[in-house]
């Protein structure tokens, strides 16, 4: 994201093409990483203290952020290609890759938080410990 930024607003051709590149690499490297989920879930859903709640939640998330990884560096490339045939780059078209860049990294911070909270118990425990203090229940 910040590679693409700096494209954008330096104006420089060469580091923009790179961001795209790397969007699109990213982009499908992330495919084998979605796909291993499955796997994953059925490694980690037998072993004592796991939420299964959790594991549900992150792989709904998982799923969105997925399609909006893919649809991003599907537009990259066809900026790319766009920009190979007529030697510039479109700014509208760098424009949605970046909003839709900016999407994607909330979307993956966010499924990145709740597979935390498959199995790490003091993310629960401090969350709920959170919810208690801030409902006024009594804690002791």
């Amino acid at each position: 994201m910040c590679l693409l930024l700096y494209g954008l607003f330096s104006g420089n051709k060469s580091i923009t093409a790179a961001a795209l590149v790397t969007l699109v690499a990213v982009s499908l490297f992330c495919i084998p990483t979605y796909l291993s989920g499955e796997e994953a879930e059925h490694v980690v859903e037998s072993i004592i203290g796991i939420n299964k709640i959790a594991m549900e939640s992150h792989e709904e998330q998982a799923e969105i952020a997925f399609w909006v990884l893919l649809m991003n560096g599907a537009i990259a490339l066809g900026t790319l290609i766009s920009a190979y045939k007529t030697s510039f780059f479109s700014k509208p078209l760098l424009w949605i890759n970046l909003l839709l860049l900016i999407i994607v990294v909330a979307l993956m911070t966010r499924t990145g938080n709740s597979g935390g909270q498959i199995r790490h118990s003091e993310i629960n425990a401090t969350a709920q410990l959170a919810k208690n203090l801030n409902s006024g229940k009594q804690i002791f």
